[in-house]
């Protein structure tokens, strides 16, 4: 249930990079983690796979960019925002069938 929580927390321990003000972070990425898990096995409950999947792919670098963007104050130009468009749009779509499936289909018939 905890996925990479538990052993990404002792990795922490043991690195020098760990201050206190990176523990605030840690904690808020570890509990949005946590709820997208929560989330994503709850849609795929419900949900069918083929529907579930892209959305749950396709959303995050769109929520990511927008927290980025109204949260942290992170500046994007205008060829990031297609390229993270384009990342989250495109990636989902899978090949048309080819030439030869049609033909074959129409032989069968």
């Amino acid at each position: 249930m905890f996925g990479h929580v538990p052993i990404a927390f002792i990795v922490t321990l043991f690195m020098s990079l760990l201050t206190l003000e990176n523990v605030s972070y840690i904690i808020l990425s570890a509990i949005i983690h946590q709820g997208y898990q929560v989330y994503l096995i709850s849609a795929y409950k419900i949900g069918d796979l083929t529907k579930v999947y892209p959305i749950a792919r396709g959303t995050g670098p769109i929520i990511a960019t927008l927290i980025s963007i109204g949260l942290l104050g992170v500046l994007i130009t205008q060829f990031q925002i297609v390229s993270i468009v384009l990342i989250s749009f495109l990636k989902n779509f899978k090949k048309f069938p080819s030439k030869s499936t049609f033909i074959h289909a129409k032989t069968q018939l």
